[in-house]
C-alpha cells in the first residue's frame, strides 16, 4: 500500500512539474513574440520613414536639376549680354577716340589761329591780312593758281569762346558713361586735368593794338611795283621755367596698413611719395588715385589719409 501512494505521489509530482514548465515555456513564448511583434512593428515604421525620406529627396533632386537648367539658362543670357556689351564697348572706346582726336585737332586749329592773330598784331597788320584764308581744303583743290588767284577770299567766322566750366561738365558727362580701365576714359582723364589746369590758371590774354589814327587823305602816288608782304616776325618763346631739383627720399608708404610693395611703386609714379602727400590728397586726386591703382574706394575704406596724418604727428613728436 506505501508503494502505490508512493507511486502515485510520483505521477502526481511529475504532473505538476509538466504543468509549471509548460506554463513557464508558454510565458516565454508569448514574451518573445511580442518582442518580435514590436521589432517588425519598429522596423515597418522605419522602412515607412525611409520611403518617405527618399520621395522628399527625389522631390528635391528634380527641383535642383530644374533650378540647375534655369541658372544654365540665365548663364547664356548673361552671356550674350556680356558679348554684346563687349562689341558695344568697342564702338564706344573707338568713337571716344576719334572724338579725342577731333578734339585735339580742333585745339590745334585754335591755337593756330590765335598764333597768326598775336603775330598780325605784332606785325602791325591785321589778323586776317596775315593768316591768309582759313578756307578748308576742299574749297581751293580744284581751282587754277589763276582762278585762286581771282577768287573772293572766303570770310574767316571769329571763333566761339569756349566756356572752360561747360566744357568741363561734357567730360564729367562722357567720364560718367564709360567703363573704369578703358583707354578712352584715361585720354579724357588726361583732358580734364589739363582744363581744370588751364581754369585754375588762365593764359594771359593777348593785348589787342590800339586803332590807328585818322589820315588826311594824300594825292594818288605813282604806281609802283607790288612787291611781297613782308613775313611777320613770330615772337621768341620763352623757355618754360624748368621743375628739375633734388629730390627728397620717399617715406615707406608700407607703413600704412592696406599699401604693399606694388601699389607703393604705383603711387610712386602717381606722384604720392612721402605721408605728407598722402594727407594732402583732395578728392579730385583721391579719384583719380582709385582710377589708376583699380581699387575704388579703397582710400576711404583702409584710412589712408588717416594713418598718414598719424605718421606725421608721430615724426613730429619725436
Amino acid at each position: 500500500m506505501e508503494a502505490v501512494w508512493f507511486l502515485l505521489g510520483i505521477v502526481v509530482g511529475a504532473a505538476l512539474a509538466w504543468i509549471l514548465l509548460q506554463r513557464l515555456s508558454d510565458r516565454r513564448v508569448a514574451e518573445a513574440e511580442e518582442r518580435v511583434a514590436a521589432e517588425l512593428a519598429h522596423a515597418r515604421e522605419q522602412a515607412r520613414d525611409a520611403d518617405l525620406a527618399h520621395a522628399e529627396t527625389k522631390d528635391r533632386l528634380v527641383a535642383l536639376q530644374a533650378r540647375l537648367q534655369e541658372a544654365e539658362a540665365q548663364l547664356e543670357r548673361e552671356r550674350a549680354e556680356l558679348l554684346a556689351c563687349r562689341e558695344r564697348l568697342v564702338q564706344l572706346e573707338s568713337r571716344a577716340a576719334a572724338l579725342a582726336e577731333a578734339r585735339a585737332r580742333l585745339e590745334q586749329v585754335e591755337a593756330e589761329l590765335v598764333r597768326r592773330q598775336a603775330t598780325g598784331a605784332a606785325g602791325g597788320q591785321p589778323a586776317a591780312a596775315s593768316a591768309g584764308p582759313l578756307a578748308p581744303p576742299a574749297v581751293t583743290a580744284g581751282l587754277t593758281p589763276a582762278a585762286a588767284a581771282t577768287s573772293p577770299e572766303p570770310a574767316v567766322a571769329p571763333a566761339r569762346p569756349i566756356d572752360p566750366a561747360e566744357e568741363l561738365r561734357r567730360l564729367e558727362a562722357k567720364l560718367a558713361m564709360l567703363p573704369a580701365g578703358s583707354s578712352a576714359r584715361a585720354l579724357l582723364l588726361k583732358q580734364r586735368r589739363e582744363l581744370v589746369a588751364r581754369i585754375e590758371h588762365p593764359p594771359a590774354s593777348v593785348a589787342s593794338p590800339p586803332p590807328p589814327a585818322p589820315v588826311e587823305p594824300a594825292p594818288p602816288p605813282a604806281p609802283a611795283a607790288v612787291g611781297p608782304p613782308p613775313s611777320p616776325v613770330l615772337p621768341a618763346e620763352t623757355p618754360a621755367p624748368s621743375t628739375d631739383g633734388p629730390r627728397a627720399a620717399p617715406d615707406d608708404l608700407k607703413l600704412i596698413k592696406g599699401i604693399g610693395p606694388v601699389l607703393e611703386r604705383r603711387l610712386h609714379e602717381l606722384g604720392v611719395r612721402s605721408f605728407a602727400d598722402l594727407a594732402a590728397l583732395t578728392p579730385e586726386r583721391i579719384a583719380e588715385i582709385d582710377e589708376a591703382i583699380e581699387f575704388p574706394g579703397r582710400i576711404e575704406r583702409e584710412r589712408w589719409i588717416e594713418q598718414a596724418k598719424e605718421l606725421l604727428a608721430r615724426r613730429r613728436n619725436g
